[in-house]
């Protein structure tokens, strides 16, 4: 009879060398890196997350040179055993950004593999390339450069947007529009006032 300790389960998957590099230079090195990675999760092969954050206790040294990724393994509380040897997953790795500029999705579009906006440059439009974080949540993408705060874009349509085009901000368009109307009410009582005038004037003469 063979007893073995289930409640720690070790799940191992891969990280690209690129991806490895761009963690150790955030963190300084390996042993930081290992210290300061933030929890993982574990969605199961039906598509469900596991209740339990894990966290990256290894990293291997060593680069397969056929995929050009590297090892990790994380450790799994397994208390109720809903964790099997043998099973399969995904690792799901938080990344946390301070101070970024994030925009939707349906505020870019593609040209050529890369990322542009439309941004409002003197009441019209005006194309500017972005470069955004590889991964992303698929609703939006938080921009690395060619953005500033305080700059303003093309937040939907932008596919039948064309260069030059002229723009009204949402937050120009209604007072503009108010104004209209307080223009046509206002010329609305001048007529009604005149059609008076006009009637009273038309009662004395009788």
């Amino acid at each position: 009879t063979t007893v073995s300790d289930n409640s720690t389960m070790y799940v191992y998957f891969l990280m690209t060398s690129k991806q490895l590099l761009e963690l150790t230079r955030r963190y300084g090195s390996i042993d930081e890196t290992l210290k300061n990675m933030p929890g993982v999760q574990l969605k199961l092969n039906d598509g469900s997350v596991y209740d339990q954050s894990g966290r990256v206790e290894s990293i291997s040294g060593v680069v397969d040179a056929s995929t050009g990724s590297v090892q990790l393994r994380a450790a799994f509380p397994n208390a109720g055993g809903l964790l099997l040897s043998g099973s399969t997953g995904n690792i799901i790795m938080p990344n946390y950004y301070k101070d970024c500029i994030v925009i939707p999705q349906t505020a870019t579009y593609e040209l050529q593999d890369k990322i542009y906006v439309y941004k409002l440059v003197d009441g019209k439009a005006s194309s500017s390339m972005i470069e955004v974080e590889k991964l992303s949540n698929g609703q939006e993408y938080i921009v690395k450069s060619g953005l500033t705060p305080g700059e303003v874009i093309v937040g939907e349509g932008v596919g039948l947007m064309r260069e030059g085009t002229p723009i009204i901000p949402k937050n120009q368009a209604a007072p503009a529009a108010q104004a209209s109307q307080e223009e046509a009410a206002q010329n609305n009582e001048a007529a009604q006032s005149d059609d008076a005038a006009a009637q009273n004037k038309t009662e004395k003469e009788e």
